[in-house]
């Protein structure tokens, strides 16, 4: 989960949008067939959590921030 944070807020810091990554992780579930067995037994959390983390107000909100501040072309002083 910590890695998908880092991820978006890597990926808006170079100018993508942040707002698409929780809808790639819920067809990433769809794809992958998300089950609670396979989500217990899997070193990886289903699609639909990760989506769900990526979704939340205080994730994006900050990801939103950098992505603004790097399409402005003002990159986030001490983020990298």
């Amino acid at each position: 989960m910590e890695a998908d944070y880092i991820g978006l807020l890597l990926i808006a810091s170079a100018g993508f949008d942040p707002r698409v990554a929780p809808s790639v992780y819920e067809k990433l579930g769809k794809i992958s067939g998300d089950s609670t067995l396979r989500d217990y037994l899997s070193t990886h959390p289903s699609g639909k959590k990760r989506a769900q983390l990526l979704a939340q107000a205080k994730v994006m909100e900050e990801a939103l921030m950098i992505y603004r501040e790097a399409r402005a072309g003002r990159g986030v002083e001490g983020f990298l």
